[in-house]
């Protein structure tokens, strides 16, 4: 019993910082009032937003604001089909200088500013919408920013949390540093991006955002076949659904709280992997500290550090899970093993990304048994053990399997669904996504638009799209986003280079050290550093056969192997062991760190 005690007390103090971010993001937020919905002036009945209903004609929603604290106020205003007039406190807003194509924007709506709020006293907002076709809808959201207040009450709660996990998770002083100040520019970044700016599939039909609530509304998981994202896993919606519940999160309020999840999220993988990398250099200082700058002030990073979805969740667990890989790989202690199983577990149950670790402690654990199986004695004194450890991590798994692929497989074999993994997604894809699914697409990188084209498109072939590790690379830099600007343009075509330099060198340090490796000393090497060996291969060979399996330009992206990074960075870094013996490799991989610096200049440029 006296063993269950730390586990729960880090659970209760996390789920505290949890529900403390999620205050934070509410605090002195605009709150809803009453919502009316009326289609003449004498049927006016109370509806809620985000509002959806068949009804075909013109109508009005009427909505009360409460808790507006100064005249001026941004809203983002979403139509379906069309907003034709807007009225704040009976007055009435001209919308000429909006374009036409935004009042009808159903998809992410449009930004629109007002001037004449009564601060401290109930708004009264009416939009007049004219609908054509079933169903109809409406969604009004704040775009409130953050005051300095919250800016200070987050990173404080943000770096809080890292330091109560770093008493598990071990890292170095010098290392807390560069986690603070990774944490800061995430923070600034935060600070002038909201929820819908360089975001992927949180507000389509059925996206992230979608899933959360229908959760909330429906306490069932949705059919994988009705929603963009329904086909995925569900942990990560879950404890998203749990944490706006459980934070009382007005319906009119920003989805900031839901950036503050990813954040939460984001903490946890840059304090494991910090931890992994303490583990690969703790006794050595330099690589220590350019692979931990280059880690945790990564550009492509900072971008999804505060993205809505499940890529965060599947971060956040794969960190842990291959943090506690490491240890077990290390002392083979069967508690390390168990929470390695146990996060292993919670990645598959948040992404099918989370296979790549599955696989990793399936085959270590696999070659850890045939050893033992070897050697008879050592077998008959270590097989209790082993069946218990495989039985537990067996065990995990199937269950893991299971809960991610049960549902899709389930709807596929009854009719409704064209896909196990992607349900109904392949039906209705964009086909300017699709790209070419040859030899070539895989085998060929185009090094001149690499360097001549500093951000990757998904929609244009002129930036490289069409070839795997063009796109693979780009996206690892800046995922499939543009910045505008000649600075940001130079910054991002030097990253490539740097980058490139980075992997050249890593490749070069190894070319110059095989012929004066033995034979045993490169059997030995391969089993020491099996762990960090299979997690950069995995990933990439899934992300290889998604790509193949459905060729789109999208599912390129890094993002989807982002915890790979660790691994790029810890072998680039091998090169600072010796680096007067090795100079020239060395000095290429030094790129890592100055991608990881150049985000201080690119975070006051954006």
């Amino acid at each position: 019993m006296k063993k269950l005690i730390p586990p729960l007390i880090s659970l209760g103090a996390c789920i505290v910082i949890l529900l403390m971010l999620m205050w934070i993001s509410t605090w002195k937020s605009i709150t809803l009032g009453k919502v009316e919905f009326s289609s003449n002036p004498n049927e006016h009945r109370i509806v809620s937003l985000p509002f959806s209903e068949d009804f075909v004609g013109r109508y009005t929603i009427s909505v009360d604001l409460e808790n507006v604290t100064s005249a001026y106020q941004e809203f983002r205003i979403t139509p379906d089909d069309e907003v034709v007039a807007i009225r704040v406190n009976g007055e009435n807003i001209p919308l000429n200088n909006i374009p036409h194509s935004d009042l009808r924007n159903y998809g992410s709506g449009f930004l629109m500013s007002f001037n004449n709020l009564k601060p401290d006293q109930t708004n009264v907002f009416q939009f007049d919408l004219v609908n054509e076709s079933n169903p109809t809808g409406f969604r009004l959201e704040t775009t409130q920013r953050l005051t300095t207040t919250q800016l200070i009450g987050i990173a404080f709660s943000l770096f809080s949390f890292a330091l109560f996990l770093s008493r598990t998770l071990k890292i170095s002083h010098a290392q807390k540093l560069f986690l603070l100040a990774g944490l800061i520019v995430s923070v600034m970044y935060l600070s002038k991006t909201d929820s819908r700016t360089r975001t992927f599939d949180v507000y389509e039909g059925g996206g992230h955002k979608d899933y959360i609530e229908h959760l909330i509304h429906h306490k069932n998981l949705p059919n994988p076949g009705e929603g963009w994202e329904y086909h995925q896993p569900p942990l990560y919606y879950l404890i998203a659904a749990t944490a706006k519940v459980t934070g009382h999160i007005p319906e009119a309020a920003s989805d900031l709280w839901a950036q503050l999840l990813a954040l939460y999220f984001w903490v946890i993988f840059l304090v494991s992997g910090l931890a992994c990398l303490h583990i690969a250099f703790r006794k050595r200082l330099v690589p220590l500290l350019i692979s931990s700058l280059a880690f945790c002030l990564w550009p492509a990073g900072i971008i999804h550090s505060i993205r809505i979805g499940n890529d965060l969740g599947l971060y956040a667990f794969y960190g842990l899970s291959f943090f506690y890989t490491l240890k077990w790989w290390k002392t083979r202690a069967s508690s390390d093993l168990i929470w390695a199983s146990l996060w292993m577990g919670a990645s598959l149950l948040t992404k099918s990304n989370g296979l790549a670790m599955t696989s990793t402690l399936g085959a270590l654990f696999f070659l850890h048994m045939v050893l033992i199986f070897t050697d008879k004695q050592h077998f008959q004194a270590k097989k209790t053990k082993l069946i218990r450890d495989f039985s537990i991590m067996s065990a995990i798994f199937a269950t893991a399997l299971l809960l991610n692929f049960g549902d899709n497989i389930y709807y596929y074999l009854k009719g409704t669904s064209s896909d196990w993994l992607l349900s109904n997604v392949s039906e209705s894809i964009n086909s300017g996504l699709k790209v070419n699914n040859n030899l070539e697409n895989y085998l060929v990188f185009d090094l001149a638009t690499y360097v001549l084209h500093p951000f990757i498109s998904t929609w244009d072939d002129i930036s490289g799209r069409q070839y795997f590790w063009n796109f693979v690379w780009r996206s690892s830099l800046t995922s499939e986003f543009y910045f505008q600007g000649d600075a940001l343009k130079y910054w991002g075509v030097s990253n490539g280079i740097f980058l490139l330099c980075a992997l050249a060198g890593t490749c070069i340090y190894f070319l110059q050290k095989q012929p004066y490796t033995t034979r045993r000393e490169m059997i030995l090497g391969a089993y020491k550093y099996l762990p960090w060996i299979l997690t950069l291969v995995l990933p990439f060979l899934l992300l290889l056969a998604y790509r193949i399996k459905v060729p789109l330009s999208c599912n390129t992206d890094f993002r989807y192997i982002y915890p790979v990074l660790i691994n790029i960075i810890f072998f680039a870094c091998l090169t600072w062991k010796k680096p007067k013996e090795l100079p020239i490799p060395a000095v290429l991989t030094l790129g890592l760190g100055i991608i990881g610096a150049s985000s201080l200049y690119w975070i006051k440029l954006i």
